[in-house]
């Protein structure tokens, strides 16, 4: 992971610890802001593993004083959704779970 990257993930940390100390339970805002933050922290990994944004890109984040935050609000500030990717996904799965039920049933079947 390159330096953004480690420091989204510090911020992360930081920031479910701050939530674990005002909130014992999170609210449902909370926890949307918990999993986009988790989901944004995964996704910055993944742009420097798979070394998939300019260098200029990081060296913006990096003057950020807070990248977590920073991606967060331009996503809370952006109309796109992940709901056709999620849509697919979802798709996908069951798609891939009914050929393992189908299979499963055919399988018991032959041995009936």
């Amino acid at each position: 992971m390159n330096d953004v990257s480690n420091r989204a993930v510090r911020e992360f940390s930081e920031f479910l610890n701050s939530i674990e100390a005002d909130f014992p339970k999170p609210t449902c805002t909370t926890a949307y802001e918990i999993t986009m933050k988790s989901t944004i922290v995964s996704a910055l990994i993944t742009l420097d593993t798979e070394k998939q944004m300019d260098e200029r890109f990081w060296n913006h984040l990096r003057v950020q004083r807070n990248i977590l935050d920073f991606l967060y609000t331009l996503w809370l500030d952006d109309d796109r959704t992940l709901v056709d990717k999620f849509s697919t996904i979802m798709k996908d799965l069951v798609e891939y779970d009914f050929s393992i039920a189908e299979e499963q049933m055919k399988e018991r079947l032959n041995i009936a």
